[in-house]
Protein backbone atom coordinates (compact mmCIF):
# COMPACT_ATOMS: atom_id res chain seq x y z
CA UNK A 1 0.00 0.00 0.00
CA UNK A 2 1.65 3.64 -1.02
CA UNK A 3 -0.47 6.97 0.16
CA UNK A 4 -3.48 5.34 1.04
CA UNK A 5 -4.02 3.28 -2.05
CA UNK A 6 -3.23 -0.29 -3.45
CA UNK A 7 -0.65 -0.93 -5.98
CA UNK A 8 -1.51 -3.48 -8.76
CA UNK A 9 0.97 -5.28 -10.42
CA UNK A 10 0.12 -6.00 -13.99
CA UNK A 11 2.28 -6.92 -16.44
CA UNK A 12 1.93 -6.35 -20.41
CA UNK A 13 0.58 -9.48 -22.73
CA UNK A 14 3.95 -8.71 -24.67
CA UNK A 15 5.85 -9.83 -21.65
CA UNK A 16 4.28 -13.03 -20.82
CA UNK A 17 6.35 -16.33 -23.17
CA UNK A 18 4.48 -18.21 -25.98
CA UNK A 19 2.93 -21.58 -24.20
CA UNK A 20 2.26 -24.21 -26.46
CA UNK A 21 -0.58 -26.84 -25.37
CA UNK A 22 -0.65 -30.58 -26.34
CA UNK A 23 -4.02 -31.52 -25.86
CA UNK A 24 -4.72 -35.59 -25.90
CA UNK A 25 -8.03 -37.57 -26.86
CA UNK A 26 -7.03 -41.12 -26.43
CA UNK A 27 -8.68 -43.86 -28.00
CA UNK A 28 -7.74 -47.48 -28.19
CA UNK A 29 -7.63 -47.49 -32.40
CA UNK A 30 -7.34 -43.62 -33.14
CA UNK A 31 -5.96 -41.02 -30.67
CA UNK A 32 -6.27 -37.51 -31.39
CA UNK A 33 -3.40 -34.60 -30.76
CA UNK A 34 -3.67 -30.94 -31.63
CA UNK A 35 -1.44 -28.17 -30.80
CA UNK A 36 -2.59 -24.70 -30.20
CA UNK A 37 0.20 -22.11 -29.43
CA UNK A 38 -1.33 -19.10 -26.21
CA UNK A 39 0.77 -15.93 -26.90
CA UNK A 40 -0.02 -12.43 -25.48
CA UNK A 41 -3.68 -13.74 -24.64
CA UNK A 42 -4.35 -14.96 -28.15
CA UNK A 43 -4.56 -18.09 -29.02
CA UNK A 44 -2.65 -19.78 -32.38
CA UNK A 45 -3.46 -22.88 -34.06
CA UNK A 46 -0.22 -25.10 -34.98
CA UNK A 47 -1.12 -28.91 -36.06
CA UNK A 48 -3.50 -31.70 -35.16
CA UNK A 49 -3.71 -35.41 -36.79
CA UNK A 50 -4.72 -38.81 -35.70
CA UNK A 51 -2.37 -41.50 -34.35
CA UNK A 52 -3.66 -44.83 -35.98
CA UNK A 53 -1.85 -47.84 -35.76
CA UNK A 54 -1.45 -50.16 -39.13
CA UNK A 55 -3.88 -52.87 -39.85
CA UNK A 56 -3.56 -56.29 -38.31
CA UNK A 57 -1.56 -55.06 -34.94
CA UNK A 58 -2.38 -56.82 -31.83
CA UNK A 59 -3.33 -54.60 -29.04
CA UNK A 60 -0.36 -54.77 -26.93
CA UNK A 61 1.69 -53.87 -30.24
CA UNK A 62 -0.89 -51.07 -30.74
CA UNK A 63 -0.14 -49.53 -27.22
CA UNK A 64 3.66 -49.42 -28.06
CA UNK A 65 2.60 -48.05 -31.04
CA UNK A 66 0.72 -45.18 -30.03
CA UNK A 67 3.56 -44.67 -26.97
CA UNK A 68 6.39 -43.99 -29.35
CA UNK A 69 4.50 -41.86 -32.00
CA UNK A 70 2.99 -39.68 -29.13
CA UNK A 71 6.74 -39.69 -27.82
CA UNK A 72 7.79 -38.44 -31.49
CA UNK A 73 5.08 -35.65 -31.95
CA UNK A 74 6.33 -34.16 -28.55
CA UNK A 75 10.07 -34.35 -29.69
CA UNK A 76 8.64 -32.91 -32.84
CA UNK A 77 6.53 -30.09 -31.66
CA UNK A 78 8.17 -29.32 -28.07
CA UNK A 79 5.01 -28.03 -25.96
CA UNK A 80 5.20 -27.25 -22.76
CA UNK A 81 2.30 -28.73 -21.06
CA UNK A 82 -0.40 -31.44 -21.92
CA UNK A 83 -3.80 -31.70 -21.38
CA UNK A 84 -6.01 -35.36 -21.96
CA UNK A 85 -9.38 -35.87 -21.62
CA UNK A 86 -10.62 -38.42 -18.90
CA UNK A 87 -11.49 -41.99 -19.82
CA UNK A 88 -15.33 -42.44 -20.25
CA UNK A 89 -17.18 -45.10 -18.73
CA UNK A 90 -19.44 -47.06 -20.76
CA UNK A 91 -21.42 -49.80 -20.70
CA UNK A 92 -18.63 -52.20 -22.82
CA UNK A 93 -16.53 -52.81 -19.41
CA UNK A 94 -14.01 -54.37 -22.36
CA UNK A 95 -13.84 -51.32 -24.11
CA UNK A 96 -13.23 -49.11 -20.89
CA UNK A 97 -10.56 -51.24 -19.81
CA UNK A 98 -8.56 -51.40 -23.50
CA UNK A 99 -9.05 -47.01 -23.50
CA UNK A 100 -7.51 -47.22 -20.36
CA UNK A 101 -4.86 -49.23 -21.08
CA UNK A 102 -4.31 -46.76 -24.09
CA UNK A 103 -4.89 -43.50 -22.26
CA UNK A 104 -1.95 -45.27 -19.56
CA UNK A 105 0.86 -45.51 -22.07
CA UNK A 106 -0.32 -41.86 -23.52
CA UNK A 107 0.45 -40.09 -20.37
CA UNK A 108 3.28 -42.24 -19.95
CA UNK A 109 4.67 -40.98 -23.35
CA UNK A 110 4.23 -37.57 -22.05
CA UNK A 111 5.69 -37.69 -18.42
CA UNK A 112 9.22 -38.96 -19.57
CA UNK A 113 8.87 -36.48 -22.04
CA UNK A 114 8.63 -34.20 -18.51
CA UNK A 115 5.45 -32.73 -19.20
CA UNK A 116 2.71 -31.73 -16.60
CA UNK A 117 -0.39 -33.11 -17.45
CA UNK A 118 -4.24 -31.99 -16.54
CA UNK A 119 -7.01 -34.15 -16.60
CA UNK A 120 -10.34 -33.30 -18.33
CA UNK A 121 -13.51 -34.89 -18.24
CA UNK A 122 -15.75 -34.73 -21.92
CA UNK A 123 -18.48 -32.91 -19.99
CA UNK A 124 -15.82 -29.98 -18.69
CA UNK A 125 -14.11 -29.97 -22.37
CA UNK A 126 -17.37 -29.17 -24.31
CA UNK A 127 -18.58 -26.76 -21.77
CA UNK A 128 -14.94 -24.76 -21.61
CA UNK A 129 -15.06 -24.64 -25.74
CA UNK A 130 -19.28 -24.17 -26.32
CA UNK A 131 -20.74 -22.95 -23.42
CA UNK A 132 -22.51 -26.36 -22.84
CA UNK A 133 -21.65 -30.32 -21.22
CA UNK A 134 -24.06 -32.06 -23.57
CA UNK A 135 -22.31 -30.82 -26.83
CA UNK A 136 -22.05 -32.42 -29.91
CA UNK A 137 -18.63 -33.28 -31.44
CA UNK A 138 -20.01 -31.51 -34.29
CA UNK A 139 -20.83 -28.25 -32.16
CA UNK A 140 -17.19 -28.98 -30.80
CA UNK A 141 -15.59 -28.81 -34.30
CA UNK A 142 -17.39 -25.35 -35.22
CA UNK A 143 -16.28 -23.59 -32.45
CA UNK A 144 -12.83 -24.85 -32.48
CA UNK A 145 -12.88 -23.41 -36.07
CA UNK A 146 -14.16 -19.93 -34.86
CA UNK A 147 -12.06 -19.67 -31.75
CA UNK A 148 -8.90 -20.36 -33.71
CA UNK A 149 -9.67 -18.31 -36.93
CA UNK A 150 -9.91 -21.66 -39.45
CA UNK A 151 -10.90 -21.46 -42.73
CA UNK A 152 -12.29 -24.93 -42.04
CA UNK A 153 -13.36 -27.42 -39.55
CA UNK A 154 -10.65 -29.01 -38.66
CA UNK A 155 -10.75 -33.21 -39.49
CA UNK A 156 -11.22 -36.06 -38.24
CA UNK A 157 -13.18 -35.77 -34.78
CA UNK A 158 -10.89 -37.15 -32.65
CA UNK A 159 -8.17 -34.41 -33.86
CA UNK A 160 -10.71 -31.36 -33.46
CA UNK A 161 -11.74 -32.79 -30.29
CA UNK A 162 -7.74 -32.84 -28.78
CA UNK A 163 -7.71 -29.21 -30.03
CA UNK A 164 -10.73 -28.56 -27.72
CA UNK A 165 -8.85 -30.25 -24.82
CA UNK A 166 -5.89 -27.93 -25.35
CA UNK A 167 -8.62 -24.50 -25.23
CA UNK A 168 -10.26 -25.88 -22.33
CA UNK A 169 -6.62 -26.23 -20.69
CA UNK A 170 -6.14 -22.80 -21.65
CA UNK A 171 -9.47 -21.70 -20.34
CA UNK A 172 -9.14 -22.67 -16.93
CA UNK A 173 -10.39 -19.67 -14.59
CA UNK A 174 -7.37 -20.43 -12.80
CA UNK A 175 -4.81 -20.60 -15.38
CA UNK A 176 -1.79 -18.79 -15.50
CA UNK A 177 -0.78 -20.43 -18.71
CA UNK A 178 3.04 -18.47 -18.33
CA UNK A 179 3.48 -19.53 -14.70
CA UNK A 180 2.09 -22.99 -14.35
CA UNK A 181 5.16 -25.41 -14.01
CA UNK A 182 8.08 -23.02 -14.27
CA UNK A 183 9.77 -21.10 -11.70
CA UNK A 184 8.78 -17.24 -11.61
CA UNK A 185 12.14 -14.96 -12.80
CA UNK A 186 13.78 -13.29 -9.84
CA UNK A 187 13.33 -10.36 -11.14
CA UNK A 188 9.56 -10.28 -10.90
CA UNK A 189 9.73 -12.62 -7.78
CA UNK A 190 11.87 -9.46 -6.27
CA UNK A 191 9.08 -7.03 -7.28
CA UNK A 192 6.27 -9.25 -5.89
CA UNK A 193 8.05 -9.54 -2.66
CA UNK A 194 8.47 -5.38 -2.42
CA UNK A 195 4.77 -4.76 -2.96
CA UNK A 196 3.68 -7.07 -0.78
CA UNK A 197 5.69 -5.27 1.96
CA UNK A 198 4.05 -2.14 1.24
Amino acid sequence: MQNGRFLVLQLSPSFLPALIVLGVDPSSTSTGYGLVKSHQRKYHYLECGCIRAPTGMSFEDRLVFMHDQLGEIIASTSPQQAAIESTFFGKDANATARLGEARGVLVLAARKAGLPIAHYAPAEVKKAVVGRGQATKEQVQFMIKRLLGLKEVPRPLDASDALAIALCHLHQPDFNAHQVGRPRKPEIEALLQRVKRR
